[in-house]
């Protein structure tokens, strides 16, 4: 099985992260009361890298005033990415990071989290004694963590997170929050922080893409929320609200993805919780095999039952919501395949209306030219009834004919000699005229040869 999860973290997705010269890393550490109260406390704080292994080897049990006695500390994290409020990359060196997930035996977790796109994993653990766990969403969060049960019997967890931006800012917010010591000394503990961060920020997809909608919608018209008081209809800009319904559907998969991620989170937890839950029931009602006959009939006391059916009641809640998010996701995305339907159906209305319209300035340009054709025809015809007499009058115009001699000369003025001109008119204008035929000629063969080579290609690439 170690080989399996050696291989996966050959194949790292992420890019290799790396501060050198860390000054130092920020920690989060989380203390719970050590006389029997569930109380705890949250600890940030900085860590200088070339005292983390003092850090590491610092007491399990310290004195605090909020928790009015002596604390056990329950949770041990170390952040590693960029913090939205401090600005900067704030986490340790890969030297220091390598250093402790080997003192943490999370090495093989972390780089098979940092090989998955999305999904969680119980990974083997270094000793009978501690058990590793992973939940990675790329590339926004991978969290791979370690729960171990010392000889004294204190539950211990550590967690190495990558988060950055809004991920980091939130769960800084969840982990401020009052937490009973029975939640933090729990193995699924990250993984409780991880689904309340999924569940929010899918939650607050789900918003903006309703927000969304609810504009698409009113632009439309297809909807019957009565409570609604709308514009009119949108018009000229259906092009834009289909891309933007697209958009709320490419993001709605990924809320999808993401629920999914939550589901297998919340199962991670419903499956490891009962078993450690089952561990804690025999061990309280079966302290010793010597005394077993006197701890069989005895029922457990108020505080052990609810210790034992707290963490029962929120991964109920935590299957709960994510159903409730299902049935809103599947809402949603029904919403958004109506208005992209009614999209479609306006824009093809839209299309037929512009084709219409064509079609009646194409009918009104046909007349046009159909008006125009005649009266083309009808200058034709005039030029045709001026032309011979127009040449007839340039021809004779012209000084190619002796018409002062012939008056002097003859009785009849029908006779009349020519000059030489009349010659070399007609030399030369029978060849021009012949000339340009023919270059006419080879004009419309050049064009109809490159036409044949353009068919050609053509089928061709179709072909």
């Amino acid at each position: 099985m170690e080989d399996v999860y050696r291989h996966f973290g050959k194949q790292s997705l992420w890019d290799k992260y790396d501060v050198f010269k860390s000054p130092n890393f920020d920690v989060t550490e989380i203390w719970v009361d050590s006389e029997g109260n569930n109380k705890s406390l949250v600890q940030n704080r900085k860590v200088s890298s070339p005292d983390a292994d003092n850090w590491l080897d610092e007491p399990l049990r310290q004195s605090f005033p909020s928790l009015a006695g002596t604390g056990t500390r329950a949770v041990r994290i170390v952040w590693v990415g960029q913090d939205a409020v401090a600005g900067g990359h704030s986490g340790p060196s890969t030297r220091v990071l390598e250093h402790l997930a080997d003192a943490w035996g999370l090495t093989p977790a972390i780089d098979y989290a940092r090989s998955s796109f999305a999904g969680v994993s119980a990974c083997p653990g270094r000793d009978d004694d501690s058990s590793v766990f992973t939940i990675t969403y790329h590339p926004k969060l991978a969290v791979s963590w370690s729960h171990i049960i010392n000889s004294a019997g204190a539950p211990r967890t550590h967690a190495i997170i990558f988060a950055e931006g809004e991920e980091r800012t939130e769960l800084s917010r969840i982990l401020k929050s009052t937490w009973g010591a029975t939640l933090a000394t729990d193995a699924m503990f990250p993984a409780l922080l991880c689904s309340l961060l999924l569940a929010h920020e899918l939650d607050s997809t789900l918003d903006d893409i309703k927000k969304v909608v609810r504009e698409v919608e009113a632009r439309t018209g297809h909807h019957r929320f009565t409570s609604r008081r709308e514009t009119q209809p949108a018009a000229g800009e259906l092009g834009q609200l289909s891309a933007q319904m697209s958009g709320c559907a490419a993001k709605l998969a990924n809320g999808t993805r993401k629920l999914k991620l939550v589901e297998e989170v919340n199962h991670l937890i419903r499956q490891h919780t009962s078993s450690s839950l089952a561990t804690q029931h025999d061990q309280t009602l079966l302290p010793s095999a010597a005394s077993c006959r006197s701890y069989q009939t005895l029922p457990l006391n108020d505080e052990t039952t609810h210790s034992a059916a707290a963490p029962t009641a929120w991964v109920s809640l935590l299957s709960h919501r994510a159903t409730m998010q299902q049935t809103d996701l599947t809402y949603t995305q029904s919403r958004i395949d109506i208005q992209i339907r009614a999209l479609f159906h306006l824009i093809a209305q839209q299309d037929n209306a512009i084709a219409f319209d064509t079609a009646s300035a194409t009918r009104s340009i046909a007349a046009s030219s159909l008006q125009d054709s005649s009266s083309m025809k009808m200058l034709a015809l005039v030029a045709m009834f001026f032309l011979p007499g127009s040449f007839i009058a340039a021809l004779f115009s012209t000084p190619l004919f002796k018409w002062e001699e012939a008056a002097a000369e003859s009785a009849s003025p029908m006779t009349v000699g020519t000059r030489p001109q009349f010659a070399l008119f007609w030399a030369v204008t029978v060849p021009i005229t012949v000339a340009v035929f023919i270059m006419y000629g080879v004009w419309m063969w050049v064009v109809k040869k490159k036409d044949k080579r353009r068919r050609r290609k053509g089928l061709q690439v179709l072909v």
